[in-house]
């Protein structure tokens, strides 16, 4: 789907907020010298309990990488804290226990650390704030907004978080800390492909050079440049973009900024430019910084199967593929995975593009429900955003009304208005929503079809080269691996339709399979990631999806549920609700109105 490229390039462009997301917000404008970590261990040797020598070191080894290190001095402060009872003290170790945490994929210990760190600013009177309480403070939004992003892919709440740090740096006239947060703003609007990011970006870009402070003009020249490349600004995006060039040896992030000249040299048609800064952010990755160097792979795979180098785009995509699944992170794995079926098509190999296709169906279920979600409150999530910019005007005018009953009655019904309206047009997105979800899993089942199409007449034709490989066939070992048996059980569900059996139970399952059940449940646990019963009920959701998706299939539910080994008409709704966002009654609705054309 090559239409789908600017929707790669706006989101592989979005990895400079990594690339910030652990430089500490009192980081010096220069670059750290030896000398200067030096001079600090130094100081630490006279005063073991200098808590602001230690936030240097702390913010010096995390702007290294090291976060290991990093976590040390952290862990150093939270003792003094403890012993000390300081809570802004214990406020700071809580935002540099949870920085660390996140960097090092401790997902659960930083989310833990830094809501500690707001709950005590939350409890603090504004009056006993001080600047170590404020650093926490900054840190805290910062990581719980590339947590919301990372983790929770909740651009919405990531947007709460940070817009929360940057009102606080702006009310102080902190524009180092407002750059960072600023420029994290502006990646999550990118990410959202919403170019109302880039006032943010041009007022951390005006800051650097109001202050000529270099550090802050490399981040809005930045961020400004990914907002100009999203609105297809060609000519600003350079303009800001060379200005970055020139101080990217000075910072961070080659990678990320090589790349993105790299989209702005493809879209100019500058094909051998392009090739060489995509070959030097390749060069440049550190996969320390797990987003941006999935996003580089990702994004030098989509040119190259553009280019036709269908092999070379394929080993980028394997690289990322496997960065993503080793560290967890979901953002980008579902497009590596349909860019991967997309050059695997390419090449005449569908069962590598079903199986990669597949693997993008399930990564993007996820991903597309959480989207949903938000989108069915997108107009309650904008107003709150919106809402502080509101503020003095409404204020004025409730000064001006003199009439106070009026002003209560007018008030009331402009509520009341609100309401329905806004109760009117989330009615009228959700129905297009359904629609937009039912059309999904349609052409879903549609491209599953014409890929096994493709395989069965490949096959009949002699051509055992193409079948798909020994993933899913019937092992003689004597001896199963957990692999080994999660592939013949998965051929088990998917050709045998075991799942089909009415009150299918693990000993059933594992007594086909020659395993135990004990086994059987560790594997699809450690494999599937869920337990036995969601497991066999994703299977036959999935075919009842199949079933719905065509227009012409009148089973009735009941008859449909009992058929696919559902316990009950109740557990088939619940299954298919919590995997496609809308009962099985809708979802057939929607399919048949669209194709009656109602």
């Amino acid at each position: 789907m090559v239409a789908a490229s600017n929707v790669f390039r706006r989101i592989m462009v979005a990895a400079v907020m990594f690339a910030v997301s652990f430089a500490l917000l009192q980081a010096a404008d220069e670059p750290t010298t030896q000398d200067t970590t030096d001079a600090l261990l130094e100081l630490l040797e006279d005063d073991p309990g200098n808590v602001g020598a230690m936030s240097q070191l702390y913010a010096i080894y995390m702007r290294q990488g090291d976060y290991r290190e990093a976590q040390r001095y952290a862990l150093k402060i939270y003792a003094i804290a403890e012993e000390n009872g300081n809570t802004h003290t214990k406020m700071l170790a809580d935002s540099y226990l949870g920085q660390s945490y996140l960097a090092m994929d401790g997902y659960d210990s930083a989310y833990v650390y830094l809501n500690s760190a707001v709950s005590m600013w939350n409890m603090l009177d504004s009056t006993q704030r001080n600047d170590e309480a404020y650093s926490a403070i900054y840190t805290a939004y910062n990581s719980l907004g590339i947590y919301s992003v990372t983790i929770d892919m909740d651009f919405g709440k990531a947007i709460d978080y940070f817009l929360r740090g940057l009102k606080l740096a702006e009310a102080r006239h902190d524009y180092f800390d407002y750059a960072i947060l600023g420029s994290n703003l502006v990646v999550v609007y990118n990410l959202r492909g919403d170019s109302d990011g880039l006032k943010y970006a041009l007022e951390v870009y005006r800051y650097g050079k109001e202050m000529d402070n270099p550090y802050i003009v490399y981040c809005g020249a930045h961020v400004s440049a990914l907002m100009y490349f999203l609105k297809g600004d060609l000519a600003n995006t350079e303009k800001y973009l060379d200005e970055a060039m020139l101080l990217v040896e000075k910072y961070f992030d080659r990678m990320g900024v090589y790349c993105l000249y790299a989209q702005l040299q493809d879209a100019k048609g500058n094909k051998a430019e392009a090739e060489k800064y995509y070959r030097l952010a390749v060069e440049f990755i550190d996969e320390e910084s797990v987003p941006t160097a999935i996003s580089i792979y990702l994004s030098y795979g989509e040119y190259l199967y553009r280019d036709g180098r269908y092999g070379e785009s394929l080993e980028m995509l394997g690289r990322g593929i496997e960065l993503a699944l080793s560290r967890g992170n979901r953002i980008y794995t579902y497009r590596l995975y349909e860019l991967e079926s997309l050059v695997y098509e390419a090449l005449g190999e569908p069962a590598n593009a079903l199986s990669a296709y597949k693997s993008f169906h399930n990564e993007s279920v996820g991903v597309f429900n959480i989207e949903r979600e938000r989108s069915v409150n997108e107009l309650t999530r904008k107003y709150e955003n919106e809402r502080h910019e509101r503020e003095l005007q409404q204020h004025n005018v409730l000064i001006m009304k003199k009439n106070q009953e009026l002003l209560i009655a007018s008030f009331v019904i402009v509520a009341i208005v609100a309401v329905l309206v806004a109760a009117w047009v989330m009615y009228k997105r959700k129905n297009r929503m359904y629609m937009q979800i039912a059309l999904r899993y349609k052409a879903s089942v549609d491209r599953e079809k014409q890929l096994q199409q493709r395989i069965d007449e490949l096959s009949s034709s002699s051509q055992p080269s193409l079948a798909p490989s020994g993933k899913y066939s019937n092992s003689s070992l004597t001896e199963d691996s957990g692999s080994e048996l999660f592939g013949r059980l998965e051929s088990l569900m998917r050709d045998g339709r075991l799942y089909c059996e009415k009150n299918l139970t693990r000993e059933r399952v594992a007594e086909a399979l020659g395993s135990n059940r004990t086994y059987l449940s560790q594997v699809i646990n450690d494999k599937a990631g869920c337990s036995f019963f969601q497991y066999i009920n994703s299977f036959r959701t999935e075919e009842a999806i199949r079933q719905l998706s065509d227009p012409s299939n009148t089973i009735p539910l009941k008859a449909l549920a009992d058929e696919l080994g559902f316990s009950s008409v109740s557990a088939f709704y619940k299954s298919f609700q919590e995997k496609v966002g809308m009962p099985p009654a809708k979802y057939r609705e929607k399919i048949v109105s669209y194709f009656h054309g109602n």
